[in-house]
């Protein structure tokens, strides 16, 4: 009887283990959120419109006369994200020049788009100016039914937009 009493305590000690700790190699994982952001350089613009003359070597973007409009989509690496924060970098030392950038959010299947955040540049001397904004509505993009660009304005040759950084959410794990 006594041999057998030994033999049982430290079997029900592994037992017990084996049900607080669970099954080998099984872990459960807790919900992350990873923080990350994506730049979109002055190359990636695309004139909104034809009727204005622009030049964009690459490292900058600027109207050679007059004022005008471009777009870049925006590519996520996961399905649903959400915006943090809209940054531009910029040249802008004029008054009243300006470079905006507005963030927004398509809904192909409802023939809708929502404008989700603004940021403009201000008169400034600084090369290059950082201006942002986190007033950001909706900052949910799901990629499976929406989409997202940014859609920038230049309003005299005297401006110059170098890129725009989107920082973002998401969550990982279950």
């Amino acid at each position: 009887m006594a041999r057998m009493r030994r033999l049982s305590i430290p079997t029900l000690v592994g037992c017990l283990v084996a049900v607080l700790l669970g099954p080998a190699g099984v872990t459960a994982t807790e919900p992350r959120v990873t923080v990350t952001a994506v730049m979109v350089p002055a190359a990636a613009f695309i004139p909104a419109s034809d009727t204005f003359v622009y030049g964009n070597g690459g490292r900058t973007l600027s109207v050679l006369s007059g004022h005008g409009s471009f777009t870049a989509p925006l590519f996520f690496p996961v399905p649903v994200v959400r915006i943090n924060r809209i940054t531009l970098y910029a040249f802008d030392n004029s008054s009243p020049a300006m470079i905006c950038v507005q963030l927004f959010r398509t809904r192909p299947a409802a023939a809708a788009e929502d404008e989700a955040g603004q940021v403009c540049s201000g008169n400034s001397a600084i090369d290059p100016q950082v201006a942002y904004t986190t007033a950001i509505d909706p900052r949910q993009v799901g990629a499976t039914v929406q989409g997202a660009y940014l859609w920038v304005y230049l309003s005299d040759p005297g401006v110059r937009l170098y890129g725009v950084k989107v920082n973002y959410s998401y969550d990982t794990g279950a």
